[in-house]
């Protein structure tokens, strides 16, 4: 199911409603972005998974034209908004959510495959802990972060970061509780690793 989800079709009507008064023709500047991505994607180092580009490439595309009109600040909280609703939906899907049980062991083990094969699949990440009661692991390597930052803009890595968040504490939210052992811990931040704890709640 989520091999085939098309993260477009959420965020793209969310965002022509975010823009109808932020833009004169909405529709037009999200076409224009659509016509010229292709262009966009050659500018990306070629080092990039293909994967990875191809679904982050339009997003980004969106945000650098966008920023160009209306500003950076409302840019971003556009964006904001529209990435995370469709990476939260994407999330879920990856998660499988919808499919298995909703239990701690699962989300560990669910957390191993995602980054296995799901939308985290190009970063690099090690397991630190794992107990009945605690899940601990660091991701050393951020794609994302990498991307964002070859193209400019590495202040959109962060909402990839609110995804997780989201996703995380909303799974189990009176069992388990997801953090970073407080502010600083990622690499968008400056650090040289990402953390993601899980803890059972008393």
């Amino acid at each position: 199911m989520s091999e085939n989800f098309n993260l477009r079709s959420v965020t793209g009507p969310i965002l022509l409603h975010l823009l109808q008064d932020e833009v004169r023709f909405p529709r037009l500047f999200m076409w224009r972005c659509a016509a010229t991505v292709e262009r966009f994607k050659k500018r990306v180092d070629p080092r990039f998974p293909r994967e990875l580009v191809d679904l982050a490439a339009m997003p980004l595309w969106v945000y650098i034209r966008l920023k160009e009109r209306i500003g950076q600040k409302k840019a971003y909280e556009t964006m904001r908004v529209a990435v995370l609703t469709g990476g939260i939906a994407q999330w879920n899907l990856a998660y499988a959510t919808m499919t298995r049980e909703r239990t701690f062991a699962n989300l560990c083990e669910q957390e191993l495959v995602v980054n296995q094969t799901g939308p985290t699949r190009w970063n690099t990440m090690e397991v630190i802990e794992r107990t009945d009661r605690r899940f601990e692991v660091r991701v050393t390597r951020c794609l994302y972060h990498e991307l964002t930052t070859s193209l400019g803009v590495p202040e959109l890595t962060p909402i990839v970061c609110q995804i997780d968040n989201a996703g995380f504490n909303s799974y189990l939210p009176d069992e388990v509780l997801f953090h970073r052992s407080g502010p600083g811990h990622r690499i968008a931040d400056g650090s040289m690793e990402c953390r993601f704890i899980w803890e059972r709640k008393a």
